[in-house]
């Protein structure tokens, strides 16, 4: 049995060569020609146009009605009432297009309908659910998109683009099958040593599968490809390769058992007759081989074939059967595995309908019987692309309906990253290892300010107090201190986690290949989002903690009693960065969906619609009461808060200057309070809040020095906290928020982040899955939370500076002096409470004898 070290030093060697193929997945899943994805983009893009405002494209509705009233309240100057004549989402709208008699009279439109963040139940369509776009407007945005033509075109990008790393990953995936089949024996050595052959040369028994080796296809291999085709619509379900000596491996990509190897045609033959006789195998192959909802006398045909050779009379003319269907080809098996995936992209391209198309249909008069193509966003269902590169249907874990329509789109990008990286898992040969750290290390995406810092001119930390201290372990951590390569110094313990002692304190490290260094890490959670804290062995073979270096001029200047600190993780996060600022907001709207799901977060039952509160909201009534929070799958719902996220002003103007927009604002915030409360607190990560004196919340208590460490903070208002430190220097910046990717924002003496560590607080509800603007990634604070002043620095960097504030949870403060979180002011019960038309909203969080909610 290995040791340990060889074990970790395995570990080690594997993520060498893994890293660097896990960034070939990520790049072929934001790169891949998802037509749902693609449509979203769009349809997010003319919102964005239109109303200047990232809103989700699945909460905006179009609406069409036989009559209007005109309305001086409204964006587009009229009202609906009652149940629209014809209802669909904007993406929806992206495709089959607004009605053909509106074509030629687009002035109407406007009148007819008007777009709302509401569906068709709600009854009531104004100025209080409206979203400010003009149809006419959207309408010439239609023709000028040509969706078709924009699909069609990222399908030559991806594989103009991305051609070869397809053909690397499917490598990965072909090898991580084998393996797999290896342990299970159902392949033999020999068979497997002719697969690594295969994909590559060089690549023989104990050689790692490194992208510099992947990237060059076989120039001899010893198998050579026939595919089976069962009918016309038979998309490639089944490959055979054939040795010199009659040996036979089966390729069947689709299933879970996908590679199998036989002494002889004949003995692939038996395998494949007897196995067919099965009701539950034969339609596994079927699916396997078709998937077209459109094509039923395809998949007969396919069906038809496969029953014929269950029924051969025997396994000899078993072989006959086959031998009907199979197509040589000269060509590797890489190249045929491409050509066949790249034919299916172009036919699901095919089937989506240009402007020119739809032109055509309204000059001959049938353009209403046209418009039936939304169904065509997956037109093939489950991509054989996908499934050749380890993201099977059945592996992904969806369902046919939420893989195929993509109705949450993180969960699938995530669960199409998990599927195709544990293909690589197996194929690096990492299973043996046995540290359930090893898939965690493989998978681990890093955050952009680890994967993007540069330690070269790190130096080491002179302080005689280190950052770190306070993440140190008190428990004995038993376990081997390794001597040689990259393990010295470092103390693995028999479950692989590696620990390191600076200064006579025992610290938890992780090795980064982005960086080739180990970090300091969080005890309990090695992955967690935090700063960098690198470490290296001096020439004395002691731990040294590693911190970026000083500016050439200086640190700007900050008042006498605030420190000023240089940090990586702000260099980063303190410029724009559009992918990756989506990323870690997708990560935590997948995070909080999951959150929500395991308390319980009701769903709809199938088949079944929502409730209508007394207002005309969604809801779910139950025993009569209306609960708002409920879910289809993974898509989240709650009127309430999707109003609140829509126009959060409206309600903080009540808390923070006592501003009515509507006269019954005191009884949604209670209602909306309600709600909030429903939902599951969760405290699991660390959270930021932006601010800067634009916004009214301003830095310069903290730089005058009035604020200081130790002072109680409590919060106003509805207070929001994002995941996404991206956002928070969205909201401390003074910039105009049109900045270009990369570039720097800008800052003033005013700009300040908090931010809450995770485990420091209470109170917060994760609500991004059910708001408008979900890439915000927010967790929102009812009022009434007190906060300590536990930190209290400026940070700084290349070109900006601010205050940064670190925030922990406490009881309720009682006589001591307590400060507006928002303004920075003494905070006064009694002139808070006057703010409000009627007092017991305030009363609420803020009780009269000083006790918590």
């Amino acid at each position: 049995m290995s040791t340990i070290k060889e074990r970790v030093e395995r570990s080690l060697d594997a993520l060498d060569a893994g890293r660097p193929l896990a960034a070939l997945v990520d790049e072929i899943i934001r790169e891949y020609p998802d037509p749902y994805v693609l449509a979203n983009r769009e349809a997010a893009r003319l919102l964005v146009k239109h109303t200047g405002k990232a809103m989700d494209p699945r909460f905006v509705w179009w609406h069409q009605f036989d009559s209007g009233s005109s309305s001086p309240r409204t964006f587009n100057g009229w009202k609906h009432s009652g149940v629209p004549a014809k209802s669909m989402q904007l993406i929806e709208l992206l495709i089959e297009r607004f009605d053909a008699q509106f074509q030629d009279a687009p002035d109407q439109l406007d009148q007819v309908g008007g777009f709302y963040r509401q569906g068709a139940r709600v009854g009531r369509f104004d100025e209080r659910n409206e979203v400010r776009l003009l149809a006419r407007e959207v309408q010439k945005d239609l023709w000028a998109l040509d969706f078709a033509e924009v699909y069609r075109v990222a399908i030559q990008r991806f594989w103009s683009s991305h051609g070869q790393n397809f053909r690397i990953v499917a490598k990965v995936n072909l090898l991580g099958k084998a393996a797999a089949a290896l342990s299970r024996d159902l392949i033999s050595q020999l068979d497997w040593q002719r697969l690594q052959a295969v994909a590559a040369d060089g690549l023989t028994t104990g050689v790692l599968p490194t992208l510099a080796l992947l990237q060059q296809d076989a120039t001899r291999p010893p198998l050579t490809v026939s595919r089976y085709a069962f009918g016309e619509a038979d998309r490639g379900s089944l490959y055979r390769l054939t040795a010199a000596d009659g040996r036979v491996v089966l390729y069947m990509p689709w299933s879970s058992e996908a590679v199998r190897g036989f002494d002889s045609e004949l003995a692939m033959a038996r395998w494949l007759r007897e196995h067919l006789q099965s009701a539950e195998a034969l339609q596994a192959f079927v699916e396997g081989a078709h998937v077209n909802p459109r094509d039923d006398a395809g998949r007969q045909l396919i069906k038809v074939h496969l029953q014929g050779i269950a029924a051969s009379r025997s396994d000899a003319m078993a072989v006959v059967a086959l031998t009907l269907f199979r197509r040589e080809s000269s060509k590797p098996l890489f190249d045929v595995l491409v050509d066949q995936v790249s034919i299916e992209m172009h036919q699901a391209a095919q089937l989506m309908q240009s402007n020119a198309d739809l032109r055509k249909a309204m000059w001959r008069g049938y353009l209403s019987a046209f418009l039936k193509v939304f169904g065509g966003f997956a037109p093939l269902g489950w991509p054989m692309s996908l499934t050749l590169l380890g993201a099977g249907l059945g592996k992904v874990g969806l369902d046919v309906d939420a893989a195929a329509t993509a109705v949450d789109a993180q969960a699938r990008q995530g669960a199409l990253r998990e599927a195709m990286l544990d293909s690589l898992y197996t194929a690096l040969n990492m299973i043996d290892i046995s540290f359930t750290s090893s898939f965690a290390s493989l998978t681990y995406d890093a955050p952009p300010h680890e994967f993007k810092a540069s330690l070269g001119r790190w130096q080491e930390v002179r302080s005689a107090t280190l950052p770190v201290e306070g993440q140190e372990t008190n428990t004995l951590v038993a376990g081997e201190l390794m001597q040689t390569g990259r393990l010295r110094g470092v103390r693995v313990a028999n479950d692989g986690s590696c620990w390191i002692t600076l200064n006579g304190l025992v610290y938890r490290v992780r090795y980064s290949p982005d960086l080739s260094c180990w970090l300091i890490v969080p005890s309990d959670n090695p992955f967690a989002f935090a700063a960098l804290h690198p470490v290296r062995l001096n020439d004395q073979g002691e731990w040294v903690l590693l911190e970026p270096p000083r500016l050439l001029g200086g640190a700007p200047p900050a008042p006498a009693q605030l420190s000023s600190l240089r940090s990586e993780l702000w260099d980063t996060y303190s410029r724009t960065g559009q992918w990756a600022s989506a990323k870690l907001s997708t990560k935590a709207i997948v995070r909080q969906k999951d959150v929500l799901i395991g308390a319980g977060v009701v769903e709809l039952a199938a088949g079944k619609g929502f409730d209508l509160d007394t207002h005309g909201l969604p809801c779910l009534l139950v025993e009569g009461k209306p609960m708002y929070s409920y879910r289809k799958g993974r898509q989240f719902f709650n009127a309430l808060i999707e109003d609140y996220t829509h126009k959060a002003s409206n309600v903080n103007d009540v808390f923070r200057y006592g501003t009515y927009v509507h006269p019954d604002m005191d009884d949604y915030i209670g209602r909306l309070a309600d709600t909030l409360a429903a939902l599951p607190e969760n405290n699991a990560v660390t959270l930021y809040r932006g601010g800067n004196a634009s916004r009214g919340t301003g830095g310069e208590g903290y730089r005058s020095g009035r604020l200081q460490v130790g002072d109680i903070l409590v919060n106003t208002d509805l207070s929001s906290f994002t995941e996404n430190p991206y956002k928070a220097c969205e909201f401390a910046s003074t910039g105009s928020g049109e900045e270009e990717d990369g570039a720097l924002r800008s800052y003033d003496d005013s700009s300040v982040i908090f931010e809450l560590p995770a485990q420091r607080y209470q109170g917060g509800r994760p609500i991004s899955p059910f708001s408008i603007y979900p890439m915000e990634a927010e967790t929102l604070f009812l009022p009434g939370h007190y906060l300590r002043i536990e930190g209290l620095q400026q940070v700084y960097g290349e070109g900006y500076r601010f205050i940064h504030v670190q925030l922990a949870r406490v009881g309720e403060p009682g006589t001591a002096a307590v400060y507006d979180l928002r303004t920075g002011q003494p905070f006064d019960r009694e002139v808070y409470r006057a703010r409000f038309r009627n007092p017991a909203v305030a009363d609420r969080f803020f009780p009269a004898d000083g006790g918590r909610r």
